[in-house]
């Protein structure tokens, strides 16, 4: 499943899209010791308004856009196919259209028993159905083309917190003062989460599993590993520090702030080209020889460049997990943030003997600290800038 295809569904994710519905949706409470409360099964279409769109708002983040980053789809291990497998538990769940009692109350002790967390948390789940359209000839959707329905889960995971007392405005009496609320918070932002199955070439594919979390560098590796039954993917953290260690391997101390700078451009325009593309492209230690290639490394500097890639790396690496979204500079007391596309306006030089960062400025003016300053050593035609200790010539 590639970024076009999730976007499909998760625009679809709403009561008023024209091809998709909720049908049923389950809520429960998992406490600190891991037990099952508060169990609800219902028709969608019997539930307010407002608390249906709190419910499809907290879900729908599940259905991340950011593959690679947030978002991973997972393939089950070969054990998960067994009776007592993973994907064969799931398909049960998805076929039981969450109308089964015991079904829900099956999944919800297996969640129970496999999700590691410090925190209560709620299972918000949802069974849906999307009747994706097809294109005509014109290249409009055809509903009268459409022959298959898409049939899916998704559920959310969200932490839950006590809230504090508050200070309320209490209008019977006309004063302002302390309310304790009896009642526990349940997140908007789900810290983990799974779609099932995905959806590959606007078709079901039961093989994967979109594993979502809120955090990357830390995912939750029981409910992957153990009840998902896929591998844990590498943190965001372990990759960039894997490209890291190849281009250190490679280039040592010529490594440069052109190479870095034009090798994160060249991750911008894979991401770009893979939110559509069909085949998304990974780096791997030949697309990595060619990049550098063409940052203008000397071939004779990338000879091992497959070699070392394989070391350090092993197989491949997403670029979306790579790419800066800016170029940050840091010195132990200065830091500077760059935007992708002005990484011309910095260069590292050495000026009178000292070794400098020079920032190109399109303006005669900046900002410091919200206030508009003229730099220094920029002749006003009316009033010019003196610089201290250097004598001004006469008029």
């Amino acid at each position: 499943m590639n970024r076009k295809e999730l976007t499909e569904i998760r625009n679809h994710f709403k009561p008023e899209a024209k091809y998709f519905v909720m049908e049923r949706v389950l809520t429960a409470y998992i406490d600190g010791q891991r037990n099952v409360r508060g169990v609800c099964l219902r028709n969608a279409s019997s539930i307010p308004e407002e608390e249906c769109r709190i419910l499809i708002d907290t879900m729908k983040k599940v259905l991340n856009p950011s593959l690679g980053k947030q978002s991973t789809e997972l393939p089950f291990r070969n054990h998960a196919y067994g009776e007592d497998g993973a994907q064969t538990f799931l398909t049960a769940v998805l076929k039981s259209e969450l109308r089964k009692e015991e079904v829900a109350l099956d999944f919800l002790s297996k969640l129970a028993d496999a999700v590691d967390s410090d925190v209560p948390y709620a299972v918000l789940a949802a069974y849906c159905e999307y009747d994706p359209p097809r294109k005509n000839k014109m290249g409009e959707d055809d509903p009268e083309n459409s022959d298959i329905v898409f049939r899916y889960m998704v559920t959310a995971l969200c932490p839950i917190s006590k809230a504090e007392g508050t200070l309320v405005y209490n209008s019977s009496d006309d004063e302002i003062l302390r309310q304790e609320s009896p009642h526990a918070i349940i997140s908007k932002a789900p810290m983990d989460g799974f779609f099932f199955p995905v959806f590959t070439d606007r078709y079901t594919d039961v093989h994967h599993v979109l594993y979502y979390t809120k955090t990357p560098n830390d995912p939750n590796e029981n409910l992957v590993n153990t009840f998902l039954e896929c591998d844990v993917d590498s943190t965001i953290e372990e990759d960039q520090g894997g490209m890291k260690d190849v281009l250190d391997t490679l280039l040592g101390d010529d490594l440069t702030y052109e190479t870095v700078t034009t090798v994160n451009e060249q991750l911008e325009q894979i991401v770009a080209k893979n939110r559509s593309d069909e085949a998304p492209t990974e780096i791997t230690g030949r697309i990595l020889h060619r990049m550098l290639a063409e940052a203008g490394v000397p071939e004779e500097k990338l000879a091992r460049t497959e070699e070392v890639f394989s070391d350090k790396v092993g197989t491949t690496l997403k670029p979306e997990r790579l790419v800066a979204p800016k170029t940050t500079i840091k010195t132990p007391d200065i830091v500077v943030n760059v935007k992708n596309g002005s990484k011309n306006k910095v260069r590292l030089d050495v000026v009178n003997g000292r070794h400098c960062m020079v920032i190109a400025l399109d303006e005669a003016t900046i900002e410091v600290n919200g206030y508009e300053l003229k730099v220094p050593g920029v002749l006003d035609a009316e009033t010019p800038w003196e610089t201290p200790g250097v004598a001004q010539p006469a008029e």
